[in-house]
Protein backbone atom coordinates (compact mmCIF):
# COMPACT_ATOMS: atom_id res chain seq x y z
CA UNK A 1 0.00 0.00 0.00
CA UNK A 2 1.33 3.33 -1.02
CA UNK A 3 2.46 5.61 2.32
CA UNK A 4 0.00 7.83 1.01
CA UNK A 5 -2.42 6.08 3.23
CA UNK A 6 -1.22 7.20 6.49
CA UNK A 7 -4.10 8.65 7.77
CA UNK A 8 -3.34 12.29 6.79
CA UNK A 9 -5.24 14.86 8.74
CA UNK A 10 -8.75 14.95 7.28
CA UNK A 11 -8.48 12.12 5.34
CA UNK A 12 -11.48 9.89 4.86
CA UNK A 13 -10.56 7.10 6.99
CA UNK A 14 -9.95 10.03 9.66
CA UNK A 15 -13.51 11.01 9.19
CA UNK A 16 -14.58 7.46 9.03
CA UNK A 17 -13.06 7.10 12.59
CA UNK A 18 -14.76 11.04 14.20
CA UNK A 19 -17.86 8.98 12.63
CA UNK A 20 -17.62 6.26 14.74
CA UNK A 21 -16.80 3.45 11.88
CA UNK A 22 -13.57 1.41 13.07
CA UNK A 23 -11.61 -0.21 9.84
CA UNK A 24 -10.05 -3.43 9.57
CA UNK A 25 -7.61 -5.05 7.12
CA UNK A 26 -9.04 -7.67 5.13
CA UNK A 27 -6.68 -10.42 3.59
CA UNK A 28 -3.74 -10.84 6.25
CA UNK A 29 -1.34 -13.16 5.73
CA UNK A 30 2.10 -14.13 6.64
CA UNK A 31 3.45 -11.66 4.43
CA UNK A 32 1.82 -8.91 5.69
CA UNK A 33 2.57 -9.65 9.06
CA UNK A 34 6.72 -10.58 8.43
CA UNK A 35 6.91 -7.01 6.25
CA UNK A 36 5.35 -4.91 8.78
CA UNK A 37 1.96 -4.07 6.50
CA UNK A 38 -0.39 -4.27 9.42
CA UNK A 39 2.14 -3.61 12.03
CA UNK A 40 2.39 -0.10 9.71
CA UNK A 41 -1.43 0.57 9.37
CA UNK A 42 -1.67 -0.04 12.81
CA UNK A 43 0.52 2.50 13.84
CA UNK A 44 -0.30 5.52 10.86
CA UNK A 45 -3.58 4.98 9.87
CA UNK A 46 -6.41 3.92 11.67
CA UNK A 47 -6.67 0.20 11.23
CA UNK A 48 -8.24 -1.26 14.08
CA UNK A 49 -8.36 -5.09 13.31
CA UNK A 50 -7.62 -7.49 11.13
CA UNK A 51 -9.39 -10.65 9.25
CA UNK A 52 -6.80 -13.68 8.19
CA UNK A 53 -9.37 -15.78 5.41
CA UNK A 54 -8.04 -19.55 4.81
CA UNK A 55 -8.60 -18.11 0.77
CA UNK A 56 -5.92 -15.52 1.40
CA UNK A 57 -3.99 -18.00 3.50
CA UNK A 58 -3.84 -20.95 0.33
CA UNK A 59 -3.23 -17.85 -2.20
CA UNK A 60 0.41 -17.33 -0.48
CA UNK A 61 0.67 -20.94 -0.04
CA UNK A 62 0.75 -21.50 -3.67
CA UNK A 63 2.33 -18.01 -5.11
CA UNK A 64 4.99 -18.03 -2.55
CA UNK A 65 7.66 -18.96 -0.07
CA UNK A 66 6.68 -17.32 2.89
CA UNK A 67 5.47 -20.44 4.45
CA UNK A 68 7.98 -22.25 3.81
CA UNK A 69 10.58 -22.59 6.52
CA UNK A 70 7.64 -23.29 9.00
CA UNK A 71 6.15 -26.10 6.72
CA UNK A 72 9.48 -27.69 6.12
CA UNK A 73 9.31 -27.85 10.10
CA UNK A 74 6.21 -29.38 10.51
CA UNK A 75 7.45 -31.75 7.87
CA UNK A 76 9.98 -32.74 9.88
CA UNK A 77 8.15 -33.51 12.68
CA UNK A 78 5.88 -35.70 10.62
CA UNK A 79 2.75 -33.48 10.75
CA UNK A 80 0.62 -33.97 8.03
CA UNK A 81 -1.28 -31.83 5.41
CA UNK A 82 -4.33 -30.74 7.53
CA UNK A 83 -2.35 -30.25 11.06
CA UNK A 84 -0.43 -28.11 8.41
CA UNK A 85 -3.27 -26.15 7.84
CA UNK A 86 -4.31 -25.23 11.32
CA UNK A 87 -0.65 -24.73 12.19
CA UNK A 88 0.01 -22.19 9.85
CA UNK A 89 -3.61 -20.48 10.60
CA UNK A 90 -2.71 -20.23 14.09
CA UNK A 91 0.54 -18.80 13.57
CA UNK A 92 -0.56 -15.92 11.88
CA UNK A 93 -3.78 -15.11 14.25
CA UNK A 94 -0.98 -15.25 17.00
CA UNK A 95 1.24 -12.70 15.30
CA UNK A 96 -1.88 -10.68 13.98
CA UNK A 97 -3.52 -10.72 17.70
CA UNK A 98 -0.14 -9.43 19.28
CA UNK A 99 0.31 -6.80 16.70
CA UNK A 100 -3.24 -5.19 17.62
CA UNK A 101 -2.65 -6.39 21.07
CA UNK A 102 -1.87 -2.52 21.86
CA UNK A 103 -4.58 -0.89 20.70
CA UNK A 104 -7.26 -3.98 22.26
CA UNK A 105 -5.70 -2.98 25.88
CA UNK A 106 -5.95 0.88 24.89
CA UNK A 107 -9.72 0.57 23.69
CA UNK A 108 -10.49 -1.88 26.63
CA UNK A 109 -11.81 -4.32 23.99
CA UNK A 110 -13.73 -1.89 22.04
CA UNK A 111 -11.11 -3.06 19.11
CA UNK A 112 -7.94 -4.45 18.32
CA UNK A 113 -9.76 -7.85 16.97
CA UNK A 114 -8.09 -10.56 14.94
CA UNK A 115 -10.74 -12.90 12.79
CA UNK A 116 -10.09 -16.57 12.34
CA UNK A 117 -11.25 -19.20 10.79
CA UNK A 118 -13.12 -22.48 11.55
CA UNK A 119 -12.96 -25.08 8.90
CA UNK A 120 -15.73 -24.48 6.73
CA UNK A 121 -16.25 -28.07 5.67
CA UNK A 122 -17.71 -29.10 8.78
CA UNK A 123 -19.86 -25.90 8.70
CA UNK A 124 -23.06 -28.12 9.81
CA UNK A 125 -21.58 -30.42 12.13
CA UNK A 126 -22.28 -28.32 15.55
CA UNK A 127 -20.85 -29.93 18.14
CA UNK A 128 -17.26 -30.36 16.16
CA UNK A 129 -17.36 -26.95 15.09
CA UNK A 130 -17.76 -26.27 18.60
CA UNK A 131 -15.03 -28.38 19.86
CA UNK A 132 -12.82 -26.69 16.84
CA UNK A 133 -13.66 -23.22 18.35
CA UNK A 134 -12.51 -24.30 21.78
CA UNK A 135 -9.22 -25.90 20.30
CA UNK A 136 -8.44 -22.66 18.39
CA UNK A 137 -9.19 -20.58 21.30
CA UNK A 138 -6.97 -22.43 23.39
CA UNK A 139 -4.13 -22.56 20.90
CA UNK A 140 -4.00 -19.05 20.16
CA UNK A 141 -4.39 -18.10 23.70
CA UNK A 142 -4.73 -14.66 23.16
CA UNK A 143 -7.99 -12.55 24.26
CA UNK A 144 -8.16 -10.57 21.30
CA UNK A 145 -9.37 -13.25 18.90
CA UNK A 146 -12.70 -13.66 17.12
CA UNK A 147 -13.75 -17.58 15.51
CA UNK A 148 -15.78 -16.70 12.61
CA UNK A 149 -18.78 -18.66 12.16
CA UNK A 150 -21.22 -18.78 8.98
CA UNK A 151 -24.76 -17.59 10.59
CA UNK A 152 -26.72 -20.29 9.06
CA UNK A 153 -29.06 -22.50 11.13
CA UNK A 154 -26.48 -24.89 12.52
CA UNK A 155 -23.86 -21.73 12.60
CA UNK A 156 -26.22 -19.79 14.53
CA UNK A 157 -26.06 -22.78 17.62
CA UNK A 158 -22.12 -22.67 16.95
CA UNK A 159 -22.75 -18.92 17.86
CA UNK A 160 -25.00 -19.27 20.98
CA UNK A 161 -22.45 -21.93 22.25
CA UNK A 162 -19.55 -19.99 21.77
CA UNK A 163 -20.77 -17.03 23.57
CA UNK A 164 -21.91 -19.08 25.83
CA UNK A 165 -18.39 -20.43 26.60
CA UNK A 166 -17.27 -16.77 26.42
CA UNK A 167 -15.71 -17.36 23.16
CA UNK A 168 -16.36 -14.47 21.09
CA UNK A 169 -17.22 -14.29 17.48
CA UNK A 170 -17.32 -12.74 13.74
CA UNK A 171 -21.22 -14.00 12.72
CA UNK A 172 -20.43 -14.42 8.53
CA UNK A 173 -22.53 -14.82 5.60
CA UNK A 174 -25.15 -12.46 6.19
CA UNK A 175 -27.35 -11.36 3.42
CA UNK A 176 -30.35 -10.03 4.72
CA UNK A 177 -31.76 -8.17 7.35
CA UNK A 178 -34.01 -10.95 8.94
CA UNK A 179 -30.51 -12.79 8.66
CA UNK A 180 -29.18 -10.57 10.65
CA UNK A 181 -32.23 -10.48 13.02
CA UNK A 182 -31.64 -14.09 13.60
CA UNK A 183 -27.90 -13.19 14.22
CA UNK A 184 -29.23 -11.08 17.07
CA UNK A 185 -31.25 -13.56 18.53
CA UNK A 186 -28.25 -16.19 18.85
CA UNK A 187 -26.03 -13.42 20.32
CA UNK A 188 -28.55 -12.35 23.21
CA UNK A 189 -29.22 -15.71 23.46
CA UNK A 190 -25.30 -17.05 24.15
CA UNK A 191 -24.95 -14.04 26.15
CA UNK A 192 -27.72 -15.21 28.48
CA UNK A 193 -26.44 -18.52 28.73
CA UNK A 194 -23.21 -17.72 29.68
CA UNK A 195 -24.57 -15.35 32.80
CA UNK A 196 -27.27 -18.26 33.70
CA UNK A 197 -23.23 -20.38 34.10
CA UNK A 198 -22.09 -17.24 36.42
CA UNK A 199 -19.72 -16.66 32.99
CA UNK A 200 -18.56 -13.00 32.23
CA UNK A 201 -20.42 -12.13 29.14
CA UNK A 202 -17.58 -12.04 25.90
CA UNK A 203 -17.25 -9.00 24.05
CA UNK A 204 -15.86 -7.54 20.64
CA UNK A 205 -18.87 -9.36 18.67
CA UNK A 206 -19.50 -8.73 15.29
CA UNK A 207 -22.32 -9.46 12.35
CA UNK A 208 -21.00 -9.99 8.81
CA UNK A 209 -23.44 -8.33 6.55
CA UNK A 210 -22.71 -8.39 2.64
CA UNK A 211 -25.11 -6.00 1.45
CA UNK A 212 -23.16 -5.36 -1.68
CA UNK A 213 -23.30 -8.97 -2.59
CA UNK A 214 -27.13 -9.09 -2.17
CA UNK A 215 -27.61 -6.18 -4.21
CA UNK A 216 -25.86 -7.64 -7.13
CA UNK A 217 -27.59 -10.91 -6.61
CA UNK A 218 -31.13 -8.82 -6.37
CA UNK A 219 -30.24 -7.08 -9.86
CA UNK A 220 -29.44 -9.67 -11.47
CA UNK A 221 -33.34 -10.97 -10.89
CA UNK A 222 -35.59 -7.99 -10.59
CA UNK A 223 -37.17 -6.41 -14.04
CA UNK A 224 -36.09 -3.00 -13.80
CA UNK A 225 -33.03 -0.85 -13.40
CA UNK A 226 -31.91 0.34 -10.20
CA UNK A 227 -28.94 3.09 -9.38
CA UNK A 228 -26.00 1.27 -8.04
CA UNK A 229 -25.77 1.12 -4.30
CA UNK A 230 -29.39 1.62 -3.78
CA UNK A 231 -30.38 -1.67 -2.46
CA UNK A 232 -27.23 -2.71 -0.60
CA UNK A 233 -27.82 1.17 0.87
CA UNK A 234 -31.77 -0.11 1.56
CA UNK A 235 -30.44 -3.66 3.14
CA UNK A 236 -28.44 -1.91 5.40
CA UNK A 237 -30.16 0.49 6.71
CA UNK A 238 -33.21 -2.15 7.38
CA UNK A 239 -30.42 -4.05 9.21
CA UNK A 240 -28.68 -1.18 11.33
CA UNK A 241 -32.66 -0.23 12.40
CA UNK A 242 -33.47 -3.74 13.90
CA UNK A 243 -29.76 -3.73 15.42
CA UNK A 244 -31.09 0.32 16.93
CA UNK A 245 -34.28 -1.62 18.18
CA UNK A 246 -32.67 -4.03 19.82
CA UNK A 247 -30.45 -1.65 22.08
CA UNK A 248 -33.86 -0.51 23.34
CA UNK A 249 -34.46 -3.38 24.57
CA UNK A 250 -35.46 -4.81 28.16
CA UNK A 251 -33.27 -7.97 27.31
CA UNK A 252 -30.30 -5.46 26.28
CA UNK A 253 -30.84 -3.49 28.81
CA UNK A 254 -29.94 -6.49 31.26
CA UNK A 255 -27.54 -7.97 29.23
CA UNK A 256 -25.76 -4.57 29.40
CA UNK A 257 -25.98 -3.90 32.85
CA UNK A 258 -23.93 -7.50 33.39
CA UNK A 259 -21.18 -5.95 31.17
CA UNK A 260 -22.16 -6.67 27.81
CA UNK A 261 -21.40 -5.09 24.75
CA UNK A 262 -23.18 -3.98 21.79
CA UNK A 263 -22.93 -6.73 18.35
CA UNK A 264 -21.42 -4.31 15.91
CA UNK A 265 -22.77 -4.45 12.40
CA UNK A 266 -19.42 -5.59 10.00
CA UNK A 267 -19.51 -4.00 5.82
CA UNK A 268 -17.28 -6.91 4.42
CA UNK A 269 -15.19 -5.79 1.78
CA UNK A 270 -16.86 -6.16 -1.48
CA UNK A 271 -13.98 -6.87 -3.97
CA UNK A 272 -14.94 -4.49 -6.60
CA UNK A 273 -11.62 -3.61 -9.11
CA UNK A 274 -13.01 -0.36 -9.85
CA UNK A 275 -11.60 1.98 -6.90
CA UNK A 276 -14.50 4.65 -7.39
CA UNK A 277 -17.26 2.03 -6.84
CA UNK A 278 -15.33 0.69 -3.97
CA UNK A 279 -15.07 4.13 -2.45
CA UNK A 280 -18.78 4.95 -3.06
CA UNK A 281 -19.77 1.88 -1.08
CA UNK A 282 -17.97 3.06 1.82
CA UNK A 283 -19.09 6.40 1.86
CA UNK A 284 -22.60 5.02 1.82
CA UNK A 285 -22.30 2.82 4.68
CA UNK A 286 -21.25 5.05 7.31
CA UNK A 287 -23.42 4.70 10.95
CA UNK A 288 -21.85 5.03 14.54
CA UNK A 289 -20.46 1.87 16.68
CA UNK A 290 -19.59 -0.48 12.97
CA UNK A 291 -17.21 -1.62 10.87
CA UNK A 292 -15.70 -1.77 7.40
CA UNK A 293 -13.24 -3.96 6.54
CA UNK A 294 -10.85 -3.10 3.53
CA UNK A 295 -8.21 -5.11 1.12
CA UNK A 296 -4.84 -2.70 1.45
CA UNK A 297 -6.08 -1.60 -2.34
CA UNK A 298 -9.49 -0.50 -0.71
CA UNK A 299 -7.70 0.87 1.94
CA UNK A 300 -5.71 2.74 0.05
CA UNK A 301 -8.28 4.36 -2.82
CA UNK A 302 -10.59 5.45 0.23
CA UNK A 303 -7.62 7.20 2.05
CA UNK A 304 -7.28 8.86 -1.34
CA UNK A 305 -10.44 9.43 -2.46
CA UNK A 306 -12.82 8.89 -0.13
CA UNK A 307 -15.13 11.70 1.02
CA UNK A 308 -17.90 10.36 3.89
CA UNK A 309 -20.69 12.74 4.37
CA UNK A 310 -21.51 11.44 7.97
CA UNK A 311 -24.35 9.19 9.03
CA UNK A 312 -26.12 7.19 6.16
CA UNK A 313 -27.89 5.07 7.70
CA UNK A 314 -29.83 6.28 10.83
CA UNK A 315 -33.71 7.34 10.42
CA UNK A 316 -34.24 5.68 6.71
CA UNK A 317 -35.78 2.50 7.75
CA UNK A 318 -39.33 3.26 6.19
CA UNK A 319 -37.69 4.52 2.56
CA UNK A 320 -35.44 1.27 2.91
CA UNK A 321 -38.53 -1.42 3.50
CA UNK A 322 -39.91 0.39 0.45
CA UNK A 323 -37.31 0.07 -1.63
CA UNK A 324 -36.43 -3.64 -0.58
CA UNK A 325 -40.68 -3.84 -1.29
CA UNK A 326 -40.52 -1.98 -4.39
CA UNK A 327 -37.44 -4.86 -5.84
CA UNK A 328 -39.42 -7.81 -4.17
CA UNK A 329 -43.20 -6.98 -6.81
CA UNK A 330 -40.74 -6.99 -9.49
CA UNK A 331 -39.11 -10.70 -8.97
CA UNK A 332 -35.69 -9.69 -6.70
CA UNK A 333 -36.94 -11.56 -3.48
CA UNK A 334 -34.44 -10.93 -0.49
CA UNK A 335 -34.75 -13.99 1.45
CA UNK A 336 -34.28 -16.28 -1.30
CA UNK A 337 -31.27 -14.38 -2.54
CA UNK A 338 -30.05 -14.24 0.75
CA UNK A 339 -30.23 -18.13 1.06
CA UNK A 340 -28.83 -19.20 -2.27
CA UNK A 341 -25.52 -16.98 -1.64
CA UNK A 342 -25.06 -18.49 1.70
CA UNK A 343 -24.90 -21.64 0.51
CA UNK A 344 -22.98 -20.87 -2.65
CA UNK A 345 -20.39 -19.32 -0.35
CA UNK A 346 -20.26 -22.15 1.89
CA UNK A 347 -19.71 -24.28 -1.02
CA UNK A 348 -16.80 -22.29 -2.54
CA UNK A 349 -14.82 -21.73 1.21
CA UNK A 350 -14.91 -25.58 1.63
CA UNK A 351 -13.98 -26.33 -2.04
CA UNK A 352 -11.04 -23.67 -1.54
CA UNK A 353 -10.02 -25.59 2.01
CA UNK A 354 -9.85 -28.66 0.58
CA UNK A 355 -7.86 -27.27 -2.42
CA UNK A 356 -5.59 -25.59 0.01
CA UNK A 357 -4.94 -28.92 1.84
CA UNK A 358 -4.04 -30.44 -1.47
CA UNK A 359 -1.38 -27.73 -2.11
CA UNK A 360 0.24 -28.71 1.66
CA UNK A 361 0.47 -32.06 0.51
CA UNK A 362 2.33 -31.00 -2.68
CA UNK A 363 4.56 -29.00 -0.82
CA UNK A 364 6.02 -31.63 1.59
Amino acid sequence: MAEAGTARGGSALVDLAHEGVSVWLDGVTRRSLVDGTLSRLVTRAPVTGALLPLRDLGREVREGTAYREQLDALGERGAGAEAALWALHRHDVRFACDVLAERFASTRGADGWVCAELDPRSADDVPGSLAGARALTDAVNRPNMLITVPGTAAGLHVVSGCLAQGIAVNISHLYSPRGYEDAADAYFEGLGRALAAGCPPARGSVASFDAARTEAALHERADTVVPRGASALALARAAYHLYEERLGTRDWRRLRGAGATPQRLLWPDAGETDRTAAVRRVEDLVAWNTVHTMSERTLDAVDRLGRPHGDTLSGESAAARAHLTELRSRGAGVEEVAAELSARELRERARDTAALVGSLREHR
